[in-house]
């Protein structure tokens, strides 16, 4: 019973470090004041947001130091992601400089080996989504990662953001759908700063800031990102800080799942 609960506290750290890598290439400046912006409507604003993606063939953040605390779990572990464009996006996760997991999303599948557990598993995205209550798959994983987080809506019609309303707060834009949702972006570069979100249906409540950036490809990138979550009386906060950026050519990327590791049905 206790390796259950085990496996299930590594798992939950897994996916929320999925989830917030899922959105760490948001980027943020200073901010200027309310009087200095002029609003702009919502198909105007998520226009900019859009043309102001991040582009890449192929990225690597070289380190990511992951402060993980929830109600009954405190841990520190460290993050290597790796990304070939349209193919591949590598995660591998280690603690203490000892190897704990590696997850590789392709546009098929997602495929999670835990060396401490020594077992693994491979799904089609569906337990993803179920868990994080949420539509996911690769194409929208890629895009989030490229700073592109409207690129999976149907906005060509923009229907999906009618219901959105645009303004200028605290010397940012803000996009919001009444209390459900907030998206804080800079006025100088129409990146987010920060995301709001209110889930009353799953009782969930979740808060991501975006601190300390530099430059990647004359991008600017988040040196910190903190998140905080509210899940049916479960506390989550997840802490990130990360350095060692490049755009420099991948070969290839492989995961490969030891023969003896059993493998765990997640459907």
């Amino acid at each position: 019973m206790k390796e259950d609960v085990l496996r299930r506290k590594r798992l939950v750290i897994f996916l929320v470090l999925i989830a917030a890598l899922g959105i760490s290439s948001c980027r943020t400046t200073r901010n200027l004041t309310d009087d200095s912006i002029k609003p702009l409507s919502t198909r105007r604003l998520v226009k900019k947001v859009e043309q102001n993606a991040f582009d890449y063939d192929f990225l690597t953040i070289r380190r990511i130091n992951c402060r993980f605390s929830g109600n009954q779990n405190n841990t520190n572990f460290r993050v290597n992601l790796k990304a070939i464009k349209d193919e591949k996006i590598l995660v591998s996760i280690s603690k203490i400089n000892i190897p704990v997991g590696r997850v590789l999303l392709t546009p098929d599948s997602v495929k999670y080996v835990n060396y401490i557990d020594r077992n693994y598993f491979v799904d089609d995205y569906s337990y993803l989504s179920r868990f994080l209550n949420t539509k996911l798959n690769f194409e929208i994983v890629q895009s989030i990662i490229s700073n592109n987080a409207f690129s999976y809506h149907d906005y060509e019609s923009r229907a999906n953001f009618t219901h959105f309303n645009s303004s200028v707060e605290e010397g940012l834009f803000l996009l919001e759908s009444g209390e459900e949702q907030k998206m804080y972006f800079s006025p100088l570069n129409y990146a987010l700063t920060k995301l709001i979100v209110n889930d009353e249906l799953n009782a969930r409540e979740l808060e991501m800031v975006f601190e300390d950036f530099e430059k990647v490809k004359k991008k600017d990138y988040p040196g910190t990102i903190e998140m905080n979550m509210v899940s049916r009386g479960e506390r989550i906060n997840l802490k990130l800080r990360m350095n060692g950026f490049s755009t420099d050519k991948i070969d290839e990327l492989t995961l490969r799942i030891p023969d003896r590791y059993e493998q765990i049905r997640v459907n």
